[in-house]
């Protein structure tokens, strides 16, 4: 069963997890700033593109913790 799940990975290439690292960091500095500036409703959804672009890392086989250890992933995000 571990194997089947294993094969529905979609592997990524270094460079395309680098675009998402990268994506998702601005994501979340869009998203930070929409909550200094009261925009609630555009932080809101903000946040859902940041947990769906951390879902794709995830899927990737990219730990989190990992990519905060690289490269300063996501600094004040709270996923």
């Amino acid at each position: 069963m571990h194997e089947t799940a294993e094969a529905t990975v979609t592997r990524k290439s270094e460079e395309e997890l680098k675009e998402l690292a990268s994506l998702a960091r601005l994501v979340a500095y869009a998203r930070e700033n929409a909550r200094e500036l009261n925009a609630e409703f555009s932080a809101y959804c903000l946040d859902l593109a940041l947990g769906a672009l951390l879902q794709d890392l995830d899927g990737s086989g990219v730990s989190l913790s990992q990519a905060n250890d690289q490269d300063s992933f996501l600094p004040g995000t709270r996923h």
